[in-house]
């Protein structure tokens, strides 16, 4: 059985669409906690939707091109400016 290699092309991308899921979510948890005293029931929809990117992040795999390119494609730019995340999110 042939050994598959995965590109080191594949496991960085793979690496930068992972970092910026992590950005995402640290601006999601940066909301929660300025909403958890004043807002609890939004808190709680953030944190439902947080675990939404959690979930992509943990089923992105070097393996799956289209995947990761549609994270960078999609949430890279939204990360650069949260007044779009915002809007977008």
């Amino acid at each position: 059985m042939a050994e598959h290699e995965t590109s080191y092309d594949a496991i960085v991308r793979t690496e930068i669409a992972i970092e910026i899921l992590n950005q995402a979510r640290a601006i999601v948890t940066a909301r929660v906690y300025e909403l958890e005293d004043t807002d609890p029931a939004a808190a709680v929809a953030l944190r439902q939707r947080r675990r939404g990117l959690i979930d992509v992040q943990q089923s992105l795999s070097a393996d799956d091109r289209d995947a990761v390119e549609d994270v960078i494609a999609v949430w890279g730019p939204r990360v650069q400016e949260e007044i779009r995340f915002w809007a977008e999110f």
